[in-house]
């Protein structure tokens, strides 16, 4: 049932396909538990890599989304078209002209199923987008569904601490029936002797985007959220900080500097100071509980030259030149660069590859304009605590957007799903902060 209520910042919603008490924000919680509780190596085998439950659950959302759209009666703002939505449009047409362009060439049977299976990922990933960007009704609801993603990135972090001290994963203990077991867990392994948890990732970069993702919104809540209780408050970006400083991962310390340069200069003075504070605080605590772990924080950076996965990576400019010649502006076909090729290890490379220079523009412009929306519609906002959550989500993008150009991100369902996620809360936000507007300037309601 679709219904009308007053929205609590003040302006006026419509509840996104609610029925009781159900809406977008609860499906995007469901959402959430099957991202980052079930382990990433679990799915569905006869649906192949079209399997993972974080991938069928999106496919589920694009659906209910596209049948909230035939029966939705409710009224937008007038003369504001969601530049979100359009951008995932074009990248969406990108992606199509990549197919087209794969089908019409003489293409190999091993990559015809792996070029059908992208199509039916990218569409769930959409559908993550979509409702996320349309399902929180009112601020209310997006803060709450921000807090559980807080309380998710604190129990993830903290699955993680717990490998790193027992040396065990755990997660593969794990019985879940009707899933297959698919590439075994390598959370015990290790870089210079020291443990790389995963928690329930798939590798250690995945671990380390998705924290980094985390952290921002989590210091946000910290700082601003007041109401809640301090220890509520202040937990999880403490377990989520520290998992990362202890993950002995270079990705990982290039995810925390990219996301606290992006956060800081929206912070007030104290905000920086207690960050500033916990940060010499989280380091010594780390060096506390394994001190190798940031005497060896200098060597990772150092010897990067040494480092067979940074060789991997800079070797992989070398091949690209044969591969973009088959098609250098829409690409060869999305999902048709099998790993058998090639691992680049630079998910930018890849695309630029698999859909051209046209995908690869249209992919980067989704990013930049899901953050410049974001960072737009704070202004708009007079509370801290909304102002905050604003910042912190463009920074989370920023983060997952750096990272994803260390290794093939959208190979991998929790680092795909943050992705979407993360750029769908981004254009919610935005949608919302022209409700609260609308509240006060009548003529903007269609």
């Amino acid at each position: 049932m679709i219904t009308t209520a007053p929205d609590r910042s003040g302006g006026a919603h419509v509840a996104f396909a609610r029925a009781t008490t159900s809406d977008g924000v609860t499906a995007l919680t469901i959402f959430l538990v099957l991202l980052y509780g079930i382990p990433a190596n679990r799915s569905i085998g006869v649906l192949g890599s079209a399997g993972p439950l974080s991938v069928v659950a999106g496919t589920g959302l694009l659906l209910w989304w596209g049948w909230h759209q035939l029966h939705r009666t409710e009224v937008g703002i007038r003369g504001r078209a969601n530049a979100v939505h359009i951008a995932t449009f074009v990248f969406g047409v990108a992606v199509l002209l990549s197919y087209v362009s794969a089908m019409t060439r003489a293409l190999p049977p091993e990559e015809a199923g792996p070029a059908d299976t992208a199509l039916i990922r990218l569409a769930a990933y959409v559908g993550i987008l979509l409702v996320a960007s349309d399902g929180p009704p009112d601020f209310s609801r997006l803060v709450s569904f921000v807090r559980r993603l807080t309380v998710a990135g604190s129990l993830y972090a903290a699955l993680g601490l717990v490998q790193f001290v027992t040396k065990q994963a755990w997660v593969d203990l794990l019985l879940l029936p009707g899933l297959t077991v698919g590439d075994s867990y390598d959370s015990v392994a290790s870089r210079a002797g020291i443990i790389r948890p995963v928690a329930t990732a798939t590798h250690p970069l995945e671990y380390a985007l998705v924290l980094s993702m985390a952290l921002p919104v989590a210091l946000v809540l910290a700082l601003y959220d007041t109401k809640r209780p301090f220890l509520a408050r202040w937990s999880p970006p403490s377990i989520i900080a520290l998992a990362l400083a202890l993950s002995s991962s270079r990705s990982a310390y290039v995810g925390i500097v990219v996301a606290l340069v992006a956060l800081l200069p929206a912070l007030d003075r104290v905000g920086r100071w207690v960050v500033a504070v916990g940060a010499i605080g989280v380091l010594g605590a780390a060096y506390f509980a394994a001190p190798r772990v940031i005497t060896n924080l200098a060597y990772l950076f150092l010897s990067v030259g040494d480092d067979d996965s940074a060789a991997s990576r800079t070797s992989g400019f070398a091949f690209a030149g044969d591969f973009l010649a088959t098609s250098p502006v829409v690409g060869r076909g999305f999902g048709t660069l099998l790993p058998m090729y090639r691992i680049f290890d630079n998910q930018y490379l890849q695309l630029v590859l698999e859909i051209g220079i046209l995908g690869v523009a249209a992919f980067v412009g989704l990013i930049l304009t899901a953050a410049t929306v974001c960072l737009a519609a704070r202004r708009r906002l007079d509370d801290p605590l909304l102002r905050g959550i604003g910042a912190a989500l463009a920074s989370s993008l920023l983060a997952i957007a750096t990272l994803i150009g260390l290794f093939d991100a959208l190979s991998f369902p929790q680092a795909a799903g943050s992705l979407f996620m993360i750029v769908g809360l981004c254009s919610a936000y935005w949608r919302l902060s022209y409700h609260n507007l609308a509240a006060t300037r009548p003529e903007l309601r269609m």
